[in-house]
């Protein structure tokens, strides 16, 4: 079994048309060239959490034959129900935005959208988060890890958190005999769960450097509340792999001996040549083998769970 891993694509019609056409030529590859048998987006789908922007990227979804949940899996990002400020003016007013914003019907919007892909998941949460999904031997723990809006601890909507009510509906579905019994079992969310030093060594295949004062800002804003109590979770029940985006590389990383990838999107190439890069992880049994594609190029060579590097694409 092939899956292909996406994140931030970003879509934005009005601000960013470009980055449509860049999600269509990346899944075209993956689905094509690479003959993958499952695509997963971990969010941000829409840039501006736009209703016109979701209903272009469904209709993407459905012109590739996709649009059905034993080819397609998509979490929400935080920019599919906050947005983001894309003109000067916007950046002063985005918090207050932020503020009023109606987080639960954003939230049912996005579910709305994708709803066939929700179809047949398993859920304790009438808001669908956390889920449990089945493809083939492999098991799917998808969470939302967008926090609502907090002054404090989250201004702008970009920070995460994982509830522990959330992280108790986690231990309860991972009873399930769905995950219990799956050969490779894969959490899904949008956050980030690297530390500086999880990464430092990395130079990543998109050329965006993951050490510099710029990317270390953007770890410390964009952040994922209580790590630590997460992949204690993770580790009791058992996790193999996480797939995650929110910081804009392609590359892979373990912690605490779960291998992490984490996905780029459709706003790259960051620089001109830079290219398109998304995770490919091919499945046979309980082995799992990572490697980073570049569109009708393959960057790196299939690395083994416990001896994951990313290679510059440069």
């Amino acid at each position: 079994m092939r899956i292909a891993h996406f994140s931030d694509p970003h879509i934005n019609l009005k601000y960013h048309p470009q980055h449509l056409p860049r999600l269509r030529r990346a899944l075209e590859d993956a689905l094509g060239r690479m003959s993958a048998d499952h695509i997963l987006i971990t969010g941000d789908l829409t840039s501006n959490a736009d209703t016109r922007d979701l209903r272009t990227v469904r209709r993407l979804f459905e012109s590739l034959g996709i649009m059905k949940s034993s080819k397609l899996t998509v979490i929400v990002g935080n920019h599919d129900i906050f947005g983001g400020p894309h003109l000067a003016d916007d950046v002063l007013a985005f918090p207050d935005r932020c503020k009023t914003l109606d987080y639960k019907e954003k939230l049912s919007i996005f579910q709305d959208t994708f709803a066939e892909l929700f179809s047949d998941t398993i859920t304790m949460s009438q808001q669908g988060y956390p889920f449990l999904k089945r493809v083939q031997n492999v098991c799917l723990m998808g969470f939302n890890s967008i926090a609502e809006q907090s002054m404090l601890q989250n201004p702008v909507g970009s920070n995460g958190m994982i509830t522990s009510d959330e992280q108790r509906q986690a231990r309860a579905l991972a009873r399930h005999h769905a995950w219990r019994s799956a050969d490779n079992r894969i959490v899904l969310l949008h956050h980030h769960t690297f530390r500086p030093k999880d990464v430092s060594h990395l130079q990543v295949a998109d050329g965006i450097s993951t050490s510099g004062i710029a990317a270390r800002l953007e770890q410390l804003t964009l952040k994922l509340y209580c790590k630590r109590a997460l992949f204690k979770l993770f580790k009791a029940i058992d996790v193999n792999v996480i797939l995650h985006g929110h910081i804009h590389f392609t590359g892979s990383y373990t912690r605490d001996d779960i291998a992490c990838l984490n996905g780029a999107g459709a706003v790259f190439p960051a620089f001109r040549g830079g290219g398109y890069y998304y995770n490919l992880i091919e499945i046979n049994g309980s082995n799992r083998e990572f490697s980073t594609e570049q569109l009708g190029k393959k960057v790196m060579v299939p690395l083994q769970q416990d001896n994951i590097v990313v290679m510059s694409g440069r």
